[in-house]
């Protein structure tokens, strides 16, 4: 089996995340060693013919979370999408190589700028935003399904909008009020983040896409950002840009945590 080491950039080679820029090919296997952040750049250079297994280097330790919860925050990497430690790894890569362990396929977020798509699919979510926080985003969305309106069009004023994936679903989404989703669903979730006076359009703020359905956005500031899963890929947007967003980016193969399987319900 032909593999590939890819280590955070905190770490020493074998081969870290910044050395690469070009997509990864000619592999059977790719290991990421640090937490979910090294994982998420790992599936920028991946399509789908290539699994991944993350392993966190440094998972937290309830231990000592609860002994320094006084002094100082003592969590370490959270490794959410990471199915190996280094307590497991040996056992997880021969469960692999004698096929007793399939990867499963996750959802990412195809982008399309000015009907140009996007190289980088993102694997957790994608946000779009004024540069400075403080200053309103202006932007109009609607949601298609075979060239035909799914919902109606919908003018914003607010703090930017968020689409995530069911794997980026209990991260910032989740944080900002959002709904966990089964890790395999191909749905993306959204939400209208901080909306000005929405009046009889609240309910609109927040929703979900099916695996057949599309986000046109047009953005209406004379700047913003379309940022990639965090600040892993930005792009600059202007006044007049457009923006579309689906499911249809090739899938992750990835091997997940057993528990997040059994949630996916």
């Amino acid at each position: 089996m032909r593999t590939l080491l890819m280590n955070s950039p905190h770490f020493p080679p074998p081969t870290t995340v910044s050395d690469l820029s070009q997509p990864i090919h000619d592999v059977d296997l790719v290991i990421t060693i640090g937490g979910d952040g090294t994982l998420l750049q790992a599936s920028h250079l991946m399509d789908d013919s290539i699994p991944v297994l993350g392993v966190n280097s440094d998972p937290t330790r309830p231990d000592e979370v609860e002994e320094f919860s006084e002094e100082f925050e003592a969590t370490r990497s959270t490794g959410y999408l990471c199915a190996a430690t280094a307590n497991n790894f040996e056992q997880m890569l021969d469960d692999i190589l004698d096929n007793r362990s399939e990867p499963s396929e996750l959802a990412r977020i195809a982008v399309n700028l000015n009907s140009k798509p996007i190289s980088t699919s993102a694997l957790n979510d994608v946000l779009l935003a004024h540069p400075c926080p403080s200053r309103a985003s202006r932007f109009s969305f609607r949601i298609m399904k075979n060239g035909e309106l799914s919902s109606s069009l919908l003018h914003s004023r607010s703090s930017g909008l968020r689409v995530s994936t069911a794997a980026g679903s209990t991260a910032a989404m989740l944080s900002a009020g959002g709904l966990e989703m089964p890790i395999l669903s191909k749905e993306l979730q959204y939400m209208v983040r901080e909306p000005i006076s929405p009046g009889l359009t609240s309910h609109l703020m927040h929703g979900f896409m099916k695996s057949d359905e599309m986000m046109d956005v047009t953005w209406y500031c004379r700047e913003g950002f379309l940022y990639i899963d965090g600040s892993h890929v930005v792009h600059s947007i202007q006044h007049g840009d457009t923006i579309n967003l689906s499911s249809r980016a090739p899938k992750l193969k990835l091997y997940l945590p057993p528990h997040l399987l059994s949630h996916n319900v």
